[in-house]
């Protein structure tokens, strides 16, 4: 009589379900045959006592032995160490392949598809400061919504000019010009008197950080006269090259230093290169104040130079210096340098497209150089 038995364990059978383990023995019925015992197990054996001195000399059984433990039946509670069983793989390599890159093409392709769609309707909606035309992808000044006719620079002021003062008039070129030593503090208005350019208020005490471009193109929003110029003492104004300004004011305050002779008294000429002053190269440039002349275009085939000073406290001026036949003059101001231009020992300076001449300033003073040295 054969029994089946349990394909884990080993055990008995009932309705193919394990008595020992409870595995379901029916699902290998279609992967393999089940094991068949060959012989009726007894339900009692005899076990004969194995021989000590045969056990102890070779250390293995007897056939008989053997032959006995095969066919002993199994104790309640034993289990048989589980056998492995393969799952064959019914899907071809190839076909799981073919199947990968359809899914890593979808992938992608719905991926480009949502990027498009997001630009698209980002465009429609005017979700974007940008907008698309024949000249490619610009910014459009029709989401700018920031009112800058509420803008006050003065907002931050620490003091008022004083209303009272002195009647005052200058005119002004290319340079970087002291409050209260090379113009008098006072409130001014500035009158365009000849070329296009910019002037820019720093001021760091009143927080005063002021820009305003002079010329006949309103397009640019340029102007040709502006009011209500609060120049304090300390601040400085810079003065664009291209332009000529006339500063006009009621009431001036009295200067807080007085313009002295410089102390430097030869010219340094540079050409288009790096320098440093202070340092023992070639040629050597002291510290002081300088005017900035760029060279004549009969030498130089730009007719400007391009000055970039930068101090040791990590700030920078950049200059543009006209050359004679470039820069603009009047009658009353015919002076074609970068006036009042402070060079400190370790100002790092770089020269581009023309040289130039470094000449000690008229417009001397007794600066601070740790404004330019500190952090």
């Amino acid at each position: 009589m054969f029994k089946k038995k349990c394909s884990l364990c080993g055990g008995r059978l009932e309705n193919n379900r394990c008595t020992l383990c409870g595995l379901d023995n029916s699902i290998y019925e279609q992967r393999r045959p089940v094991r068949q015992s060959t012989m009726e197990p007894a339900h009692r054996v005899q076990t004969p006592k194995p021989n000590p001195s045969s056990a102890s000399s070779s250390g293995t059984k007897s056939a008989s032995q053997k032959k006995q433990a095969q066919h002993m039946p199994r104790q309640p509670g034993s289990i048989q160490p589980p056998r492995r069983i393969q799952v064959q793989n019914m899907q071809p390599q190839d076909k799981k392949s073919k199947y990968s890159s359809r899914i890593v093409l979808l992938t992608i392709v719905i991926t480009v598809s949502l990027i498009v769609l997001s630009f698209i309707l980002s465009l429609q909606n005017g979700d974007d400061d940008h907008i698309w035309s024949d000249e490619g992808y610009v910014w459009s000044d029709e989401y700018d919504t920031y009112d800058y006719s509420d803008y006050d620079p003065y907002e931050y002021v620490t003091r008022e000019i004083p209303e009272t003062g002195e009647t005052y008039e200058t005119v002004l070129g290319n340079g970087i010009y002291r409050i209260g030593v090379h113009v008098p503090e006072g409130i001014y208005r500035a009158e365009l008197s000849e070329g296009t350019g910019s002037i820019q208020i720093k001021d760091e005490e009143n927080g005063i950080y002021h820009y305003v471009t002079f010329g006949t193109d309103t397009e640019y929003d340029q102007v040709t006269e502006e009011e209500d110029i609060r120049l304090y003492n300390g601040a400085d104004l810079l003065v664009d090259s291209g332009v000529i300004l006339r500063f006009v004011t009621e009431n001036a305050q009295p200067p807080v230093q007085e313009i002295q002779e410089n102390p430097l008294k030869e010219p340094v000429s540079l050409e288009a290169g790096n320098y440093t002053a202070g340092s023992d190269m070639t040629p050597q440039i002291p510290q002081g104040i300088y005017d900035i002349t760029a060279l004549d275009t009969l030498t130089d085939e730009y007719g400007y130079s391009s000055v970039t000073l930068t101090y040791p406290n990590g700030s920078s001026e950049y200059l543009w210096i006209d050359s004679s036949d470039y820069a603009p003059v009047t009658d009353e101001y015919t002076d074609i340098s970068a006036k009042n231009i402070v060079i400190t020992d370790g100002t790092e300076i770089t020269v581009e497209y023309g040289s130039v001449t470094l000449m000690p300033g008229k417009g001397y003073y007794d600066v601070d150089y740790t404004q330019y040295t500190s952090e």
